[in-house]
């Protein structure tokens, strides 16, 4: 596994020339695995997945771009917005005691919804879209899509490599996907951080930010999140056309400032405190990273 070993700055226009040496760098890998799309012929539907957390969102964005570059229209279908409600979820939990709702599984997705609004665009025909409302945690009703000749629609989501969802897309002709997430370490400060740490670290600071969501339960729902990922997630991601890595080598100090009161606010009581304390130890000599570092529209954006 490649890693970034990063030591302390001696003034902050080196740390913020570093940060923009390693903005730089996503964007170099992102184009490259991108431009791979240009020359399929035909494409209508594209994908692009990656574990929760990883910087679908800024990639989606620059795949928008590239393909509009070269004449064609992409719509953005995010495969959040095929989520369940939260109510309906919880009921059928409470009714089955071997489901449980981590929002991140196969089961949470309406797939009858998802095969039905494919079908749909792929012919050509006007399709009401879903729109998932994550703070209310209801589904509503969403854009209104009349598809044109030159359109490619993008669906991005974790949920692309899900065995039901995978065979609803390559149902189509010229499919193609790509992957992001981050596949270094990055060792600071005396630690040294592995890729799925860091996606949590990422994801309790959005799920704080963008999702009004506890910290005790982000870290409540993590083990589900990273089974549902062994099983359907990572077995999956070779079969995608490029893949993008996506550690930053800045990220820890920049992630540290939002963490570490998030971490003082779990008490001593909570089942999680112990991961809270673990997770302060490991930031305490990581240096702080300004936000104002980051590109307007880095990926880390997503986060924070």
């Amino acid at each position: 596994m490649k890693y970034y070993k990063i030591s302390s700055f001696d003034n902050e226009q080196d740390l913020q020339r570093f940060v923009a040496e390693c903005e730089e760098q996503l964007e170099a890998r992102m184009d490259a695995a991108i431009s791979t799309l240009r020359d399929v012929k035909d494409l209508r539907f594209c994908g692009l997945t990656g574990p929760t957390c990883s910087g679908k969102t800024t990639a989606a964005r620059k795949m928008t771009e590239m393909l509009e570059a070269h004449g064609l229209c992409v719509r953005v279908i995010s495969l959040d917005d095929f989520y369940y409600d939260k109510e309906y979820l919880h009921r059928r939990a409470e009714n089955d005691p071997n489901i449980e709702i981590d929002y991140d599984s196969e089961e949470t997705i309406d797939i009858d919804l998802l095969s039905d609004v494919a079908a749909r665009l792929f012919a050509g025909e006007r399709t009401p879209m879903p729109h998932f409302n994550f703070k209310s945690g209801m589904r509503e009703e969403g854009e209104l899509i009349e598809p044109r000749e030159n359109d490619v629609f993008l669906f991005e989501g974790i949920q692309t490599l899900y065995p039901r969802v995978s065979e609803i897309l390559n149902r189509h002709h010229s499919y193609r996907s790509i992957s992001i997430f981050p596949q270094s370490s990055i060792e600071v400060g005396g630690k040294r951080f592995l890729p799925n740490e860091i996606r949590l670290y990422r994801r309790l600071v959005r799920d704080h930010l963008h999702r009004a969501t506890d910290s005790e339960f982000t870290l409540y729902l993590w083990k589900s999140v990273r089974e549902n990922e062994n099983r359907n997630i990572f077995p999956n991601l070779d079969v995608c056309h490029a893949s993008i890595d996506s550690t930053m080598p800045y990220e820890i100090g920049m992630l540290k400032p939002y963490l570490e009161p998030l971490m003082r606010k779990i008490a001593p009581q909570s089942a999680f405190y112990e991961k809270a304390q673990e997770i302060l130890e490991n930031l305490r000599d990581v240096q702080p990273v300004s936000a104002d570092y980051i590109f307007e529209r880095s990926l880390y954006k997503e986060f924070i």
